[in-house]
């Protein structure tokens, strides 16, 4: 057996370990999840009386989002402040995690057809038939298809 093709192998098991980790990350959460984004806001009430004309601005909690491509501002309760921003923070994680999965899985899939190519023998072996060739769509760069 050739070192690539050993080297393929570990390569593909560490990768399927942390696909298995970040697997478990994403079958751990038990949410709420909440999309968007949190903040706050300062601002002037119009009261000329009130300490806010003198600078000392209101501070309000928001959650911002987009919605039918457009951008959403929702006033959050001081009672729910704490819940929306764990929210939020777990919903990022969440969309990390499968960034990370989606990643992994486009590197298992190379390391999968490399590892493939290692394993391949050719026969007969005089006249060794021709290597596969991509079958299907051309890709994005405009290649030509092959069959």
């Amino acid at each position: 057996m050739r070192a690539e093709t050993s080297r393929l192998r570990q390569q593909l098991a560490e990768v399927g370990r942390e696909s298995g980790r970040q697997l478990e990350l994403l079958l751990g959460e038990r949410g709420p999840l909440i999309r968007g984004s949190y903040g706050t806001r300062a601002r002037r009430c119009g009261n000329p009386g009130c300490r806010c004309a003198r600078g000392g601005l209101h501070e309000s909690k928001y959650l911002t989002a987009s919605a039918g491509g457009k951008v959403r501002q929702v006033h959050v309760p001081v009672r729910d402040e704490g819940a929306v921003a764990e929210g939020v923070a777990r919903y990022r994680r969440f969309r990390q995690v499968q960034a990370r999965l989606a990643e992994l899985a486009k590197v298992q899939l190379d390391l999968a057809d490399q590892f493939g190519r290692s394993l391949l023998a050719a026969y007969p072996p005089d006249q060794p038939l021709p290597p596969a060739t991509r079958r299907g769509r051309a890709s994005r760069g405009g290649a030509d298809r092959h069959r």
